[in-house]
């Protein structure tokens, strides 16, 4: 004992100051400060280290003396002249200096040794009688076992990666000795779950096991493995009781402590820690395995929290390697408590947060790729026989005990308490308590071959059912992902999938069930959900490799003009797929219903994803004639353009591949030239449309196949398909500069003669054009036979000969008869009554020739034209060429058709004839994208209507100008006075009309037009009808209570609506809605001019409605249930606002506070002593000290002082 106490003065124990050693006693060793500077000075010049190793060897030498007895040898001699408490205090210090400075080494060398002092001050009997164990300084001491991860953590502090991994050898080689004290203390220590800090015991021991330095460094593996395999032998003995057995208390806090181990190492989901998952995840089988029954309830209970921890879900890396590390553990369950927690998992789907139902989602999608069970599922719940030694190890998961103690089946939480019985719903306010799986105990002898990758449980089916219930989920992230896993299993690679998505679909089929919930999803209010349900919708289609119900292709051919890029983008795609998957008439129609469309999209990527599905199409697909051995696809796709009349889309889509790639070129015309005649009429029309589409783009010299074609066409006594020669002669005037002289002598002379003979009426005008290009010098031809029909004409014949005249004056130097045109004119005010309406289209047709040559024949017969446009008795044909013919007059002299506008407006009106209103959605296009016409009221109000016009011929021109020309200040402009005009009594109109076209503009306008639209509805329907009421009107006028619904259903609709803030128990917002949002809808980020736009809106719309409210709860209706919506949504949405502004407006107050207590809502504004904050608390009535007074004001600056020097 005298070696002891000499070598223990030399820590000059008796200089140490009581009052700091009370203080850290006080803190229970928690905080420690700083040594005092006395001291501190005293230890200064003396070596640390090597006083607590001499005082660790004299207390070995005084415990080996054989001289003493037990009670000599123990603390109860020790205690008087040793300062225990001292010492103790010193001790803890050194240990929490060098945690806290891992990288010194002198600091972390003597937190070693004073660990190992204290060991060996433990290892004196009688250390729990004096309290020499202190459970804090025992935790401590353990937090020297994470050295080599602290420094490995820290690399940053080291010089070199040699440097670093030196020191960790280093450290870990003295860890051998101290990891062996230490299981000696742990032996002696006979720790129980219900000592103090036992979980941070175990927490410390395991932070070395997850092998997070063996991969970043080269340490020595030998050496730490040594170590770890002691840290196993100790934490074995704390897992154990005095019997040697099992303790589950303790291995439910083990798991307990690993929890924050996997939830880090998948939050940080970096590649270098995938071996730290596989460390935990392969200890914890270890566990599972070794301990049987006693380790379930805590294994269940980690399972549990892993899916109910929210930590880092709202990435998708991290909820990627957070599944997989659950269902890597659950592969480890036996077959009974597996199946129980994937029944648990399903419940979890439907009971819990967004982030929860999300991960078992996830879960879910995962064990479905896992391999079906052999055996029949529908018998596992009955009791197994034991099965012969040569099957044990086999079946072993198989044999589960079915009864169990009440005790046993409760699932223990972390604290030992066992829970009470929780009954959980489908409300948001139940999600914080957790669903408790039944009791999952295994025979230990039944737990041998648990490692192995267990079976599926669970029929496919269930989860499939559980993912299909997702569809509906509140989420848009959820759903999306729903309908992402079922599109995925619909062609699954494996069968046993498949089998699940037809089980589950029942007796009405795969497609049936899916198509319906795919309609539903495409119809979503989320982009990303319209995406995920089309994706499921082709891949349906596709699957069953049958022709589609049209009405399934129409929802494709819809979502390809969808407002979000994504969307169109993916609706494109698909149509492009099944087009090769599934090439039918309908498909392909619906291929240039849809995406054809899009070569005119606002979004150049858009425009280049249907170009390059174009060239897939034909370009790359079209083969030289050879009988029956070519791919139909191109022909059916060309096919298409001929029966929709689509010429100029695959002219404009041949102009977007001439720029984009190389397949526009000499081989395609040699190519399509074989085809040409070859087979018949059908096939030479598809070769002409073609032809015609890439002649301007490709300079092709040898043009002798075109003109044998139009030789052979033109002797042809057959009957022939009309449109075979206007397309010949086309292709023959852009590629005629290539002709030869001769030839081109030869194709002039008969096209004259042509002209002369022929009564073709389609072909005449581009043959006159071609032979008057092929010799402009010599037109005399043109001149003579004009004037010879105008001779025959003035003599009685009839109106085709008239049409001659007018179509060859066309290309004749010499102008027309004033005769001619005054015969057309008669003709149209009086005509003859034999005459049907193919010869009155001809007659405006005519006049129509001779308007575009000269503007005096234009300012004649535009009256007439009009008058007939008004017309509705005068026959189809006359209307529609007066409307062309009107057409061509403005773009030449527009000043004469202005005045005529309104009469080419009414063309549009739905009582006109279906081909009539096409032609004249067409034609005003046209018109206003050339400049010609500016889209002014009343022409504005009824080209917008076309936007919900259920034509998709007459809607698309305007879609197109709407979204792509016309811009955002113009349809700003105008927006509220479209709402007041199309609510007129004048106006029929469908709400659901209405509210497509709002949905358009709102589209296209920014983030301040739509709150400055806001408060302009505010200002011009709400504030009106709000004096309307308070001026005692009684009933709003029709028009303006149906424009007030309509102002309503705008401001209540997603376009206005703010994105939805956090709930107030802690739900976090949906990611997708935020997201979505934050790039189409008001945002929450708002700069100063927004502010105060979001601000006005407050002072304007919120008094207006509740102004509207007051006068109209009384009469009810839908009005006052709409007003009811909106008010709450503003109070809501711009809270923060209205609290501002109800500062100094008790009125307003008041009247909030009378509608909340209508609609049985608390009231929660105007805080009488805080009108801003409703929730402060009142003032303390304290005295109040005197007011100072007010600085003096200085009229002027003070004088400069004059500088001395």
């Amino acid at each position: 004992m005298d070696l002891i106490l000499s070598e223990l003065s030399n820590l000059f124990l008796q200089h140490l100051d009581e009052g700091w050693v009370q203080a850290v006693y006080s803190s229970e060793f928690l905080d420690f400060g700083e040594l005092p500077p006395e001291y501190e000075i005293t230890l200064d010049n003396n070596s640390l280290s090597v006083i607590l190793t001499n005082i660790m060897k004299s207390c070995d030498a005084w415990l080996n003396l054989e001289f003493l007895s037990h009670e000599e040898k123990s603390w109860a001699a020790l205690s008087h002249q040793v300062p225990y408490k001292k010492l103790l205090a010193l001790i803890g210090y050194y240990i929490d200096l060098g945690i806290k400075n891992v990288a010194n080494k002198e600091k972390r060398n003597n937190a070693l040794m004073a660990s190992l002092l204290y060991y060996k001050l433990l290892s004196i009997p009688g250390y729990k009688a004096y309290h020499i164990y202190h459970s804090q300084i025992f935790v401590l001491s353990l937090a020297c076992l994470g050295f080599p991860k602290a420094m490995c953590d820290n690399e940053y502090n080291f010089l070199n990666a040699k440097e670093l991994t030196r020191e960790v050898n280093s450290v870990i080689d003295g860890l051998k000795q101290f990891v062996m004290v230490l299981k000696i203390v742990i032996e002696q220590l006979q720790l129980n779950p219900s000592d103090m800090n036992f979980e941070d015991i175990l927490s410390n021991m395991i932070d070395i096991i997850g092998c997070a330095i063996v991969n970043k460094l080269n340490v020595d593996k030998i050496e730490l493995g040594k170590v770890s395999s002691v840290i196993y032998e100790m934490i074995d003995i704390l897992l154990c009781d005095v019997n040697r057995e099992p303790n589950p208390a303790a291995i439910r806090l083990l798991f307990k402590c690993l929890l924050p181990k996997f939830i880090s190492a998948s939050t940080d989901y970096r590649s270098v820690n995938n071996i730290v998952r596989a460390s935990y995840v392969t200890y914890s089988g270890l566990l599972l395995s070794k301990y049987g029954k006693a380790a379930l309830p805590g294994y269940s209970v980690l399972l549990q929290h892993l899916c109910y921890t929210l930590e880092g879900l709202e990435r998708a890396e991290v909820r990627n390697s957070r599944v997989s590390l659950i269902v890597g553990l659950m592969s480890l369950l036996p077959k009974k408590s597996h199946r129980k927690t994937v029944k648990w998992v399903l419940k979890l789907s439907t009971t819990s947060k967004v982030a929860h139902r999300q991960i078992a989602m996830e879960i879910l999608s995962n064990l479905l790729s896992s391999d079906l069970e052999e055996s029949k599922l529908e018998n596992e719940d009955s009791p197994k026989n034991n099965q012969p030694n040569g099957q044990g190890n086999e079946n072993a998961h198989d044999n589960i005990e079915n009864v169990a103690d009440n005790d046993e089946n409760q699932v223990i939480h972390e604290n030992g308490a066992r829970p009470e019985d929780t009954v959980t719903t489908e409300d948001e306010s139940s999600q914080d308590t957790f669903v408790e799986i039944p009791d999952q105990e295994v025979i230990e002898e039944d737990m041998a071959g648990l490692l192995r990758q267990r079976s599926h449980t669970v029929r496919h089916s269930e989860l499939l059912r559980a993912i299909y219930e997702r569809l509906n989920d509140v989420s848009s992230t959820l759903r999306a992902r729903a309908f992402s896993i079922i599109t995925e299993c619909v062609t699954h690679e494996r069968q046993h999938v498949r089998d699940a998505v037809k089980e589950v679909q029942g007796a009405r089929g795969v497609a049936c069930r899916l198509v319906a919930a795919a309609a539903r999803g495409v119809c979503d209010e989320r982009a990303a959900v319209r995406r995920a349900a089309l994706s499921l919708l082709q891949r349906v289609l596709a699957a069953h490799h049958t022709a589609p119900v049209d009405a399934d292709l129409a929802l494709l051919v819809g979502l390809c003009r969808d407002a979000s890029i994504i969307v169109r983008s993916a609706a494109i795609a698909a149509l492009g797929e099944m087009v090769t998957q599934i090439p039918t008439e309908a498909v392909f129609d619906a291929f240039l219903a849809g995406p054809m469309h899009q070569l005119s999209d606002p979004e150049n990527k858009v425009q280049e994803q249907v170009v390059t599905q174009i060239q897939q199409l034909l370009t790359d697909r079209v083969d030289t004639f050879v009988s029956n051995q070519f791919s139909p696809v191109p022909w059916m796709f060309l096919d298409g353009i001929t029966r929709h009349n689509m010429r100029r889309h695959l002219q404009k889509a041949c102009t977007l591949l001439s720029k984009t790639s190389n397949c526009i070129n000499h081989r395609l015309v040699d190519v399509v030239s074989t085809h040409l005649g070859a087979a018949d009429d059908r096939r030479d029309l598809q070769c002409l449309v073609l032809l015609t589409g890439v002649a301007r783009l490709v300079d092709y010299s040898d043009i002798g196949f075109v003109l044998d074609y139009y030789y052979k066409l033109a002797d042809d006594t057959e009957e022939r398909d009309v449109r075979l020669m206007p397309l010949t002669v086309e292709l023959l005037s852009v590629w005629s500069r290539f002709a030869s002289n001769e030839q081109r002598h030869a194709l002039r002379e008969h096209l004259v003669r042509r002209l002369a003979t022929s009564e073709d009426e389609t072909s005449r005008i581009p043959i006159a054009t071609l032979a008057a290009q092929l010799d402009p010098e010599n037109l005399q031809w043109a001149t003579e036979m004009m004037q010879l029909s105008e001779q025959r004409a003035a003599s009685g014949a009839d109106v085709r000969e008239w049409l001659r005249a007018a179509d060859l004056a066309l290309v004749s130097p010499a102008p027309p008869a004033p005769s001619l045109m005054q015969l057309f004119l008669d003709a149209l005010a009086n005509p003859p009554p034999e005459w049907d309406g193919a010869e009155m289209g001809a007659c405006v047709a005519g006049a129509g020739r001779l308007c575009v040559r000269a503007r005096g024949a234009a300012c004649r017969a535009a009256p007439r034209f009009a008058a007939l446009l008004r017309d509705c008795a005068a026959p189809t044909a006359a209307r529609l060429n007066a409307l062309l013919v009107l057409t061509d007059i403005c773009t030449r002299y527009t000043s004469i058709v202005e005045p005529l506008l309104e009469c080419v407006c009414g063309c549009l009106s739905r009582e006109s004839p279906p081909e009539l209103r096409r032609a004249a959605a067409r034609a005003l296009t046209r018109l206003l994208l050339a400049g010609f016409l500016r889209l002014r009221t009343p022409l504005y109000y009824k080209y917008c209507a076309l936007l919900a016009d259920e034509d998709n011929d007459v809607r698309e021109p305007a879609e197109y100008y709407m979204t792509c020309c016309l811009t955002t200040e113009t349809i700003f402009h105008h927006f509220v006075d479209c709402v007041l005009y199309y609510n007129n009594e004048t106006e029929k109109m469908s709400f659901d009309a209405r509210q497509l076209i709002y949905d358009v503009m709102l589209q296209r306008m920014s983030l301040v037009q739509r709150l400055n639209a806001q408060c302009r509805l505010a200002r011009e329907v709400l504030q009106h009808a709000a004096d309307l009421t308070d001026e005692g009107a009684g009933e709003l006028p029709p028009a303006l209570h149906a424009a007030l619904l309509d102002t309503i259903t705008v401001l209540c609709g997603p376009r206005m609506k703010l994105p939805r803030k956090p709930m107030a128990n802690g739900e976090p917002a949906d990611i997708d809605d935020l997201q979505e949002r934050v790039t189409t809808n008001i945002v929450s980020h708002l700069t100063e001019n927004e502010k105060k736009m979001k601000r006005t809106v407050a002072e304007v719309v919120v008094p207006a409605v509740l102004r509207l409210y007051s006068r109209l709860q009384l009469r009810g209706g839908q009005l006052a249930a709409y007003l009811v919506k909106l008010a709450t949504d503003l109070l809501n949405d711009y809270r923060h606002e209205i609290e501002e502004l109800i500062e100094n407006d008790e009125e307003l107050v008041e009247r909030i506070n009378q509608f909340q207590e209508t609609i049985g809502i608390e009231s929660s504004f105007g805080n009488t002593r805080n009108l801003v904050t409703t929730s402060a608390p009142p003032d303390p009535e304290t005295p109040r000290a005197p007011r100072r007074k007010a600085p003096r004001q200085y009229k002027g600056p003070p004088k400069k002082r004059a500088l001395k020097i």
